[in-house]
Formats: structure tokens, C-alpha cells, sequence
């Protein structure tokens, strides 16, 4: 099966069930089938070929939707960009990617023409919603002229579908090349451990321009509903979720955050909401329980990586235990069990498997693992050995085969030779009152090569000192993990999709040395 027979069948099956929900824009599969085909043939008699890129600067929306399955269909890769780069980073991406068309939302003009002047050769140009210059054809215009019968083009399981950039966040952003096999392999998995069902309303908020375009291939293939949500501004984001019935929801941590700590979340009423998926960054287990109480409903946990198409592991809605046995109780801090069909391991510096309980790095293999990087073969070798990925990720298991994240290999602290991983400094301070966020980081020290800093966004009205943060670590973890400093800040930088950037974080204590960690 390919991912665009997916979308031709739920409009088979279900064609006058309403598919995707954009401010004032409703399609029925039906319709979305019929504008997804016209598109492809537009894309065709534009020369677009099978194997060939498109790069889409896009918001969430049914377009995004659209332009995914038209080149699905026609076996071109969709080259999804993230729009909150620079134009410079930008420009590099689409040049990298090789892309044969731009489609650019004219919500993001303001990039256009300073990354349209730094690219290194001619490319065509579709405007989403209106075009930004001379020689860009207009997208609803263009679909206009076209038929909106299948495309016949053949396509095969294990040609590439997606090529997804990586943050870029330790270096050069790589190419992640993902096949109509991966992402079918990751959506049987995760629909089934999700249980996932054709009623589901998702919220469609976190970018579909990285892996959560996963979500979007899910619900097409179970014939649910997404209703896009462009930006964050929680106001409407509630009250698209009262409006629309919404009854799935899919966040960062940091999201949970801002609705917790929104002075209106009690005016509406969110009685929808039945399922609720977090993923993208570590949730601090204080956070979690808060959530948990407040929504009353199913969570969701998704562990993974572009690399894997994502998913690894899930934390499935009965493993969210507050009360029981203790080791039950962990479970809110871990990352849940392996997904069907996806091996997961834990090995140590010779590739030796580690017991429960042995922090190692995170390894895994399965039908769903990346084709390769593009145009790096050898960062592909690299980080695909003995036919498993290594994530560059540290954890260990529990007892029970429970996964627990450490840290990012890159982010591990070596302060007097022991090894110290930031995140369970950071859980023990977001126990304090008053800790709105944190993020610890290995700073530069002469006598013990690292030494621990905690950087602490604090709640609105909280007032906390350097010495009552030191003092709650003390109380809480081992005298030689407690940070020796602590800054606080108003915001933490994060990248698209809410991870924190650490490296930022760092740079200012390592600047002038040749040693960065």
C-alpha cells in the first residue's frame, strides 16, 4: 500500500465525512480526493517527475494536507520546510533538497524575498493563498484547470515519500528520507496502540512540517477528522476546541504549561476532549499529574525521532497511573513500552547489551526506520549500524521493559568523572514551588571539567532564589548533581516543535573554547 492509496480509499468509503477543518474551509473526503488529483496533474504538466522534490513552506491547514497526497500520488517527495527559519536557512534547505517546485504560503511572505534572492539556481514558484512575486502561479487558480480524476502513475512502497530536515540543532540539518513503507509501517503501529477511531476530531496544532505529519497520515487512514489549528494563541485555540468538538488533542509539554496557567481555562467548556497525545520533549511528571486532573481524560505518550518515522515507544492511556503500586507509579515518568514492530535496545560503549536499570544509548530497528539521509551517505552509515539507528539518546530500562530517557548523549554532564544527566535535575526542581520551566546544562569548571547549571523560568508572581533552588536539589538528589549556579530567565529558547535549544543555552559559558562539552 502507498500512502496515496490511502486517501483514495477513505473517499471511497467515507466521501461525504467531513475530513479536514480550516477557519472557514470544510472538506469532505470527497472534495479533498478531488483536489488533491487536480493538483497532481497540475504538478505533472508542470514537469514534476516520480522521484522528484517539492519543497512546501506551508501552515497548517488543508493545503498542507493537499500538496502531501498530490505528490504522494504521482511519486514525488514532499519536502516539508520549517517556516520559522531564517531566510538563509532556508534558502539552504530548498537548494540542499534539490526541490524541482516551491509552494510558499503568502503568510510567510516576508521570507520570500530575502531567501528567494540567496537561492543558487531558478526555481518555479506556487503561491498558497495568493502569489508574492512575478512568475508565481496561483495555487487555487492552478488546481482550477485541472481534472480531478486518479493520477495513474505507478509508485512504489519503497520509494521515498517525505524527506523531513532534521533541527540541525548539533550541526548541519540532514535530509531524512522517509518511504511510503516507513510511514505505513509507523501508522499501523501506532493506530493500533492508540487505539485509534474513525470518530477522533484532532487538533491540528503542532506543525505538519516536521513528524507530526505522522498524525495526518493516521487519521486519513482510519477515515477520521483534523481540524487545523495555524498558531498558538490559546483564546482561540479553546475556543476552536469548544466550537469544533474537538475531541483529540495533540501537544508539547510546554503547551500544557501556558493552558494550566491561562486565567480563562475555566470559561470553556472542554468536555470534548476524550484523548490527549503529548510527545516532542521529555514532560515533567509534576506537569503530567497536573494535566492529568485538569483534562480528566485518555493520554498519550509518543517517544521517537524523524529517523524512525517516529515512533519507538508510547505510553498507552492505562499505563498513566497516579495510584497503585510504586513501580506503576514510575511509569509517569517514562517514555512507555516499544511500539509493534519496532525493536528497541539498550547498549553500552562496545554495543553490549545493558540489564534493567543500566543506562546505555537507545538503539532500534524496524519497517519503519529511515531509507537514509539525503545526499549523506556518510552521516547515513554513521548512524544506521548492523541494520539499527542509533538515536544518540541515553535511557534505560525498568524491570518490567519500560523505557526511561536520560538525556541526549551530547547533553550528559561529566563533572569529577561522574556521569550526571540533566533531566533528573531538572525533575527534581521542577518539584519547587514556583518553578514555572528549567534546563540544566554542563558549564565550563576548572577543577571538575563541568560543573551543573540550572537556567529557571519562574512562575508569574513566584519569588525564588539561587540558594532555595541549590537547597531543594540538595534535599532531593545527590549532593554532586545539584547545580553550583542557577540564572533565571524569562523564556527558554526552543526550536519548532518545543524541544529546548540546550546549545544555545551553552554557547555564551563555552565561547573561546576549543571544548564545547
Amino acid at each position: 500500500m502507498r500512502i496515496g492509496d490511502l486517501l483514495t480509499r477513505a473517499a471511497k468509503w467515507y466521501p461525504e465525512k467531513e475530513a479536514v477543518v480550516f477557519e472557514g474551509t470544510r472538506l469532505t473526503y470527497r472534495q479533498l480526493n478531488e483536489r488533491v488529483n487536480a493538483l497532481a496533474h497540475a504538478l505533472i504538466d508542470m514537469g514534476v517527475r516520480k522521484g522528484d522534490r517539492v519543497a512546501l513552506v506551508c501552515h497548517n491547514s488543508h493545503y498542507y494536507a493537499e500538496v502531501v497526497f498530490a505528490l504522494a500520488k504521482i511519486g514525488a517527495v514532499s519536502t516539508n520546510l520549517n517556516w520559522r527559519l531564517s531566510p538563509r536557512e532556508m534558502a539552504f534547505l530548498v537548494d540542499d533538497s534539490d526541490a524541482q517546485v516551491v509552494i510558499f504560503s503568502q503568510r510567510f511572505a516576508y521570507l520570500y524575498e530575502p531567501m528567494r534572492v540567496l537561492l543558487k539556481r531558478e526555481f518555479r514558484f506556487v503561491g498558497v493563498e495568493g502569489t508574492l512575486g512575478e512568475g508565481m502561479v496561483d495555487y487555487d487558480e492552478l488546481i482550477a484547470r485541472y481534472p480531478n480524476h486518479e493520477p495513474e502513475v505507478e509508485v512504489d512502497e519503497d520509494d521515498v515519500f517525505l524527506q523531513l530536515y532534521t533541527s540541525g540543532t548539533t550541526g548541519r540539518p540532514k535530509g531524512v528520507m522517509l518511504t511510503h513503507a516507513n510511514m505505513i509501517a509507523n501508522a499501523h503501529s501506532t493506530i493500533l496502540e492508540m487505539e485509534m477511531q474513525r470518530d477522533w476530531n484532532i487538533l491540528g496544532l503542532l506543525p505538519v512540517f516536521h513528524i507530526a505529519i505522522f498524525i495526518l497520515i493516521d487519521l486519513v487512514m482510519v477515515g477520521a477528522k483534523v481540524t487545523f489549528v495555524h498558531t498558538f494563541d490559546p483564546a482561540v485555540l479553546l475556543a476552536t476546541i469548544e466550537k469544533e468538538k474537538v475531541n483529540t488533542l495533540g501537544f508539547t509539554p510546554v503547551i500544557f504549561s501556558f493552558l494550566l496557567a491561562h486565567p480563562d481555562l475555566n470559561r470553556y467548556d472542554l468536555s470534548c476532549v476524550k484523548n490527549i497525545i503529548y510527545a516532542t520533549a521529555p514532560m515533567p511528571v509534576d506537569l503530567l499529574v497536573r494535566s492529568i486532573e485538569k483534562f480528566q481524560c485518555r493520554f498519550i505518550q509518543f517517544f521517537g525521532m524523524t529517523e524512525m518515522s517516529p515512533t519507538l515507544t508510547m505510553l498507552i492511556p492505562e499505563d498513566h497511573v497516579m495510584e497503585g503500586p510504586e513501580h506503576k507509579v514510575r511509569w509517569l515518568g517514562s517514555a512507555g513500552r516499544p511500539v509493534m514492530n519496532v525493536d528497541v535496545k539498550i547498549v553500552d560503549e562496545q554495543g553490549r547489551d545493558c540489564p534493567p536499570g543500566v543506562t546505555g544509548e537507545i538503539i532500534a530497528r524496524g519497517a519503519n526506520m529511515m531509507k537514509g539521509y539525503h545526499k549523506l551517505p556518510d552521516e547515513t552509515a554513521a548512524a544506521i549500524r548492523d541494520g539499527w539507528y542509533h538515536t544518540g539518546d541515553m535511557g534505560f530500562f525498568d524491570a518490567y521493559g519500560y523505557l526511561f530517557i536520560a538525556d541526549r548523549k551530547t547533553d550528559m554532564i561529566i563533572s569529577g568523572g561522574e556521569n550526571i544527566y540533566p533531566r533528573e535535575v531538572e525533575e527534581a526542581i521542577l518539584k519547587l514551588d514556583g518553578v514555572q520551566e528549567v534546563a540544566v546544562i554542563g558549564i565550563p569548571d576548572d577543577a571538575w571539567g563541568e560543573a551543573v547549571r540550572a537556567i529557571v523560568v519562574k512562575r508569574p508572581g513566584a519569588e525564588l532564589t539561587e540558594a532555595q533552588v541549590i537547597e531543594h536539589c540538595r534535599q532531593h538528589i545527590a549532593s554532586y548533581k545539584k547545580p553550583k549556579g542557577v540564572d533565571f530567565v524569562e523564556a527558554l529558547p526552543r526550536s519548532a516543535v518545543g524541544k529546548v535549544l540546550k546549545h544555545e543555552l551553552r554557547a555564551p559559558f563555552w565561547k573561546g573554547r576549543t571544548r564545547k562539552v
